[in-house]
């Protein structure tokens, strides 16, 4: 008899699943049709939402990996789903894995502490983000739907990375894997710009260079830009040359053969694919970085080698016309011509921004320099003058007091680290990892005078997290050297 029953309440459980997927369905299309897509999609994605946060909860570091791993494709995924939106969607993966990590802090047997985000880097983050929000206020704002769509880019984010970080992102191990993962994403962005290069262009690219406008700035007369998943090829190129320039120098402090082959491998990688994307600007961050590291190495045999290679190439590209007809070599030769018409008009085009904000000192508000009038009731003389700088950017809508503040944080960002990387540090790989990290991150401030790579998926968040690997180093080298007391015969042929 008891057995009959059990049957019964398992039918009838069963039976309540059915009912209740069922009834989410029928909800879902309701929402679909009746609210627009949109608001269906969220919805349906509720389900994996709670999933998520359970799992984030129990391990807090894999919260980060989704961050990190969602940051990297939404854009080319986006491309594929046009009902995805990039910015909304990372806005939900964050507030999940935000509030994970917040529930995670509560147990007490967490390593997971508040107190553990507190450092240099989250402050001035959070004064950035406070800046950023009282733009709200800006008088020459019209709309608060630009200040939504523009403030997480240009500040939240920042300060969520480096907060999330802080306090889940605590032991070495866990930072050379967020290191290791990276490395595999960009083989998987170069391969794809390969095949964009050796089969073609898919459906969705296709439709996106020829349907939506993007052939004119990426098949020109000089060849194809190619974009692999991202938004541009400018995106793409700047980006991938800063993995690349930190990868080559990590390389150089692992005692492993096979790891050392394999970032030197994904370095080389990553430089043909800036070669592919046909982007001069992305050619001043390796120039930059490998001259940083000239300097912070304190190596003579690097010294020599990284100066020899920066002299060559810049003899090669800027005095001779060797390789002009190879349309990669031409490309890169002309961001050394000052008379190139794209640089006029960009020196033309600030002129003109710095004389409509003589009287602005905070700025036309966030947003408001973005799109056209129709948009979002954009600002009517800055909206038709593009801005192609990350700082000209934050210049229009923050004005030169938001210039000088944002300018003020990424020095500081660069010089503590250099300090962690020139006196403070004395594990040597440690201490290599940190000075890829803050080579890339000073070329990368360079070329972002030519692209506004730091307000756009995914490298603007991938500069965040390596500013936050840098300052957590003095972290990670007090527990490695608490595990080299407990066992020196590991450490024993490691270089101070």
């Amino acid at each position: 008899m008891s057995g009959i029953i059990n049957n019964l309440f398992n039918n009838v459980n069963k039976a309540l699943v059915y009912l209740l997927l069922l009834g989410l369905v029928l909800v879902i299309v309701y929402l679909n049709t009746r609210m627009g897509f949109l608001f269906g999609g969220v919805f349906s994605m509720l389900p994996l939402m709670f999933l998520v946060f359970l799992v984030v909860v129990s391990n807090p570091n894999i919260g980060v990996i989704l961050v990190f791993t969602g940051n990297y494709f939404i854009s080319g995924l986006s491309r594929y789903v046009q009902g995805i939106a990039p910015g909304i969607s990372m806005d939900m993966l964050l507030v999940v894995v935000m509030v994970a990590v917040l529930f995670s802090s509560f147990n007490k047997k967490s390593d997971v502490k508040m107190s553990n985000s507190f450092n240099g880097l989250t402050l001035v983050a959070l004064i950035w983000v406070f800046y950023c929000v009282f733009e709200i206020f800006n008088p020459y704002s019209s709309t608060i739907v630009a200040w939504l769509t523009s403030v997480r880019g240009m500040g939240i984010y920042f300060f969520i990375i480096v907060f999330l970080v802080a306090i889940v992102v605590r032991k070495y191990k866990d930072f050379k894997r967020m290191l290791f993962i990276w490395a595999i994403f960009s083989l998987i962005a170069v391969l794809k710009a390969v095949l964009q290069k050796t089969i073609g262009f898919d459906f969705a690219e296709s439709r996106w260079l020829f349907t939506e406008g993007a052939a004119s700035t990426h098949i020109i007369y000089s060849g194809t830009r190619y974009f692999s998943i991202f938004t541009d090829a400018g995106n793409f190129g700047t980006g991938i040359a800063f993995s690349g320039v930190v990868f080559g120098i990590s390389a150089l402090y692992f005692k492993e053969t096979k790891m050392k082959v394999f970032y030197m491998f994904t370095a080389l990688a990553c430089m043909y694919g800036m070669l592919l994307s046909g982007t001069r600007g992305s050619l001043a961050l390796p120039f930059v970085a490998l001259t940083i590291y000239a300097i912070v190495s304190k190596r003579f045999v690097p010294l020599i080698v990284t100066t020899m290679i920066v002299v060559t190439a810049f003899v090669f590209l800027r005095f001779t016309y060797y390789g002009q007809g190879n349309s990669y070599i031409r490309r890169m030769r002309s961001f050394f011509n000052t008379d190139d018409a794209s640089y006029v008009v960009r020196v033309v085009n600030q002129l003109k921004i710095g004389a409509y904000l003589a009287n602005k000192p905070i700025g036309v508000g966030l947003g408001m320099s973005r799109g056209e009038i129709r948009t979002y009731r954009t600002d009517p003389i800055l909206s038709k003058i593009p801005a192609d700088s990350w700082y000209v950017l934050v210049w229009m809508e923050t004005g030169i007091i938001g210039l000088t503040l944002h300018a003020f944080i990424l020095l500081y960002i660069i010089f503590h680290g250099g300090y962690l990387v020139f006196f403070k540090l004395k594990n040597h790989q440690l201490k290599g990892l940190m000075a890829a990290l803050l080579c890339g991150i000073a070329g990368l401030y360079v070329s972002s005078y030519s692209i506004e790579i730091i307000g756009q998926f995914p490298f603007g968040p991938i500069l965040y997290f390596s500013m936050a690997f840098l300052f957590m180093s003095p972290v990670y080298e007090k527990e490695i050297d608490e595990h080299k007391l407990l066992y020196p015969e590991l450490y024993k042929d490691d270089e101070s």
